[in-house]
C-alpha cells in the first residue's frame, strides 16, 4: 500500500464523525467553504478550504441481503445488487436519488476492477438526510456522494485512502452523471477538516489519479471566526456558473495561477498562526475571481455587503453564499449585521 500523500494535523481527526458496528455505519459529512484559491481540477490549481460545523449530510449504511435507498421522501428496493445494476443499465440512475445511486455504482465498479468483490455481494440498505442548504455553493450533493462511498466501503470492510473516496465521489458526479465538478469539495469533505488541495502535484493511488493534500497545523491559541451566510432567495445550481467559466479556457491561465499561489501563501500563513495573512489572501482572491470569472451580480453583492464593513470575505463556492474571516468580536458583529440586512441565514464558528 502506498503512503497517503497528506500531512496530518495534530489533534484533529482526519475525517468526520463515524459510528460503526458490525451491522451499520453512520457517516456524517459536513458542508464545505472555499477560502482561497482556484478550481482544483484545472490550471494546476490549488485551494485552501474548510468545513462548516453543524451543517452536514448523514448517511447510514446497514448490512442487508438486498439493496435499498431511503431518504428525501423517496425510497427504492431491489432484491439484489445484481438486480439494481441491471435496472441502472436499463433505466439509468433516476432523478430523486441519482447522486446516491451514482456514488454506489462508482464504488461497486471500483471494487470489481480491483478484485475486491468478496466484500460487496451482501448488499446494503442506505439511508440519508441532510441539512446542508441546496444550490448556494456549500457542496450539498458531494457530501451525500462522499457519505455513501465512505459508509458503504466501511460496512463492507474495505479500506480506502481518503483521496480515493474523494476521487470516486468526483467520478460519480462528473463521469456518471455529467455534472461539472472538481476536487475541492470532495477532498475537503472526505477529510472533514481544513485542507490545501494542490493539483499541481498528482499521484496514482489505487489506480486513480489524485492530488496532493496538506492538512495545515496551526499554532496553539491562534483562533479567529468564520461567518458563513447564504440566501435561499438567490440560490442557483453550480451548473449555472461552471460551464461558462470553463469556456474561457487558456484566458484564465494567468489569474488561476495567481489564485493558486494565494492558496499556498494562505496555507503558510495559517501554519504560522497569521490569520491576518489568511484574511488578506481571501480578499485578494475575491478581487481576482471577480476580475476573471465574476459571479452573478446578486451573488457578488452578498460578498460586497460584508467587504463594505472592512472585513475580508469571499464566495465559498459557486454563488449564493459568503464566507467572512473575522479576527475579533467586533468584526463578527459587523459581518453578522451585514448578512442579516441582506436577508441571509448564517452560522458562525471558530477557525484556527
Amino acid at each position: 500500500m502506498r503512503t497517503p500523500q497528506y500531512v496530518a494535523r495534530a489533534g484533529v481527526a482526519s475525517y468526520a464523525a463515524q459510528v460503526t458496528t458490525r451491522a451499520s455505519v453512520v457517516r456524517i459529512v459536513p458542508a464545505r467553504v472555499g477560502l482561497v484559491g482556484n478550481p482544483s481540477d484545472g490550471y494546476a490549481g490549488a485551494v485552501l478550504a474548510t468545513v462548516v460545523p453543524g451543517l452536514a449530510a448523514t448517511v447510514t449504511a446497514v448490512a442487508a441481503d438486498h439493496l435499498s435507498f431511503d431518504g428525501d421522501d423517496a425510497s427504492s428496493r431491489w432484491a439484489s445488487m445484481s438486480d439494481w445494476r441491471t435496472n441502472v443499465r436499463d433505466a439509468g440512475h433516476g432523478h430523486d436519488q441519482k447522486i446516491i445511486s451514482a456514488a454506489l455504482w462508482t464504488l461497486d465498479d471500483h471494487l470489481r476492477r480491483h478484485q475486491r468483490r468478496q466484500r460487496v455481494g451482501r448488499g446494503v440498505a442506505l439511508k440519508w438526510s441532510t441539512d446542508i442548504p441546496r444550490s448556494v455553493g456549500l457542496a450539498g450533493s458531494s457530501a451525500l456522494a462522499v457519505g455513501v462511498i465512505d459508509a458503504t466501503a466501511t460496512l463492507w470492510q474495505v479500506e480506502l485512502d481518503r483521496r480515493v473516496v474523494a476521487a470516486l465521489a468526483l467520478r460519480a458526479e462528473r463521469d456518471v452523471l455529467g455534472i461539472a465538478a472538481g476536487w475541492q469539495d470532495r477532498i475537503v469533505q472526505s477529510f472533514s477538516c481544513t485542507v490545501l488541495v494542490d493539483s499541481a502535484q498528482m499521484e496514482v493511488v489505487d489506480g486513480l489519479l489524485v492530488p496532493h493534500v496538506q492538512l495545515p497545523s496551526v499554532a496553539l491559541g491562534v483562533t479567529g471566526s468564520l461567518v458563513v451566510a447564504w440566501a435561499d432567495h438567490v440560490s442557483s445550481p453550480s451548473g449555472d456558473y461552471h460551464p461558462e467559466v470553463r469556456l474561457a479556457g487558456e484566458a484564465l491561465g494567468a489569474p488561476m495561477s495567481e489564485l493558486a499561489g494565494l492558496a499556498r501563501q494562505a496555507t503558510k500563513a495559517l501554519t504560522n498562526g497569521a490569520l491576518a495573512g489568511v484574511a488578506a489572501a481571501m480578499d485578494a482572491g475575491w478581487l481576482i475571481r471577480q476580475r476573471c470569472a465574476p459571479l452573478r451580480s446578486d451573488h457578488g453583492a452578498l460578498v460586497e455587503a460584508v467587504r463594505d464593513q472592512g472585513i475580508a470575505a469571499t464566495t465559498p463556492g459557486s454563488g449564493g453564499s459568503v464566507v467572512a474571516m473575522c479576527l475579533d468580536e467586533s468584526a463578527v458583529a459587523a459581518a453578522v449585521g451585514a448578512v442579516e440586512r441582506a436577508g441571509c441565514t448564517f452560522v458562525r464558528f471558530t477557525f484556527g
